[in-house]
């Protein structure tokens, strides 16, 4: 602020001197009133503005005299106050009784708060038992699972459409789907899948029937027994211990043909298919069970008596009068 007004002071003296000078040719050339009356009345103001610049400039200036009591603050400097002179205490002070009665207790200014007790919300949890121990009484509430109707495959032929004609105007509710070199017939009931079968037979017809996975015997696997064990003493094992055994077969290796050590059953599946699992030894040797896995390369079968898939081929021969499964 002190340097804006020195500047200020010098634009006025400029202005003035500017006004000085228009007054001069105004006198020189021949005067016009209104011209002299204006420059005038602003040559008067500048000189109003620049005296009032210079006397507030005096106030950035030390005062010339000193310690003005204007300008100048003194420092109020108290004076100390005299000692007082008391009497010495001839009394002993009295001893400090550490019993504390009931009038002298007081409570202390800080407590200890109570911490708020939290609520622990209970987890649920689920017994993954239960279900082994419900009473027979609620198996009467429990409804049967509805039987799946097995789906026919019909071999296709020349007159495969004359089949399906006469097919649909017997069982009008079955569906015909073409599918890989067959024809997939889905009856709706149990009587017409029956009917639709005694058909097939009785027109020589090559067909099939996929049964479901709940019909299908169990498969496992058997480790723990020698490579050069006969499949037969193994299932004749398993049979005298109660086991219902199907077929059995020994898996080889899927390049260089060796046996392995590895035997595949098949169970039935009945109710009391679960007694497998309580076998612990075969032909008097630790064995050790494990489920078969489907599509391993590394083990194929050797007896013809296993079945690539699992399903029912029918062939129907003219000079024949018996059924020939193959596989």
């Amino acid at each position: 602020m002190s340097k804006q007004k020195p500047q200020r002071k010098k634009g006025f003296f400029r202005t003035e001197r500017h006004i000085s000078e228009m007054l001069g040719i105004e006198k020189k050339s021949p005067p016009t009133p209104e011209t002299t009356q204006k420059l005038e009345s602003e040559q008067r103001t500048l000189e109003d503005k620049i005296k009032d610049l210079e006397g507030k400039m005096t106030e950035f200036l030390p005062c010339p005299i000193a310690l003005c009591p204007h300008n100048y603050k003194f420092k109020a400097v108290k004076r100390p106050a005299d000692p007082v002179i008391r009497p010495a205490k001839f009394t002993a002070k009295a001893a400090k009784n550490n019993n504390k009665t009931a009038n002298d207790f007081v409570f202390p200014k800080k407590t200890i708060k109570n911490a708020p007790t939290q609520k622990k919300d209970e987890v649920v949890t689920n017994n993954s038992y239960a279900a082994l121990n419900t009473a027979q009484a609620d198996a009467e509430d429990v409804s049967p699972p509805q039987y799946k109707i097995k789906p026919i495959f019909m071999k296709v032929i020349d007159s495969y459409n004359l089949i399906l004609q006469e097919l649909n105007r017997s069982h009008p509710t079955a569906t015909n789907t073409f599918t890989k070199g067959y024809i997939k017939i889905e009856a709706q009931t149990a009587d017409d899948h029956r009917d639709i079968t005694n058909y097939l037979t009785s027109k020589n017809l090559q067909y099939y029937v996929i049964e479901p996975p709940s019909n299908r015997p169990l498969k496992l696997v058997i480790k723990g027994l020698p490579a050069d064990i006969d499949p037969e003493d193994i299932k004749n094992d398993l049979i005298s211990k109660g086991i219902k055994i199907e077929k059995i077969a020994q898996l080889k290796k899927f390049t260089t043909k060796t046996p392995l050590p590895i035997f595949m059953i098949e169970v039935t599946r009945d109710e009391n298919v679960n007694d497998i699992y309580q076998i612990r030894s075969c032909l008097y040797m630790q064995i050790k069970l494990d489920p078969f896995k489907r599509g391993n390369r590394i083990a194929i079968f050797t007896t013809v008596t296993i079945s690539i898939i699992q399903a029912k081929l029918y062939a129907h021969v003219a000079d024949i009068g018996e059924n020939h499964r193959l596989v």
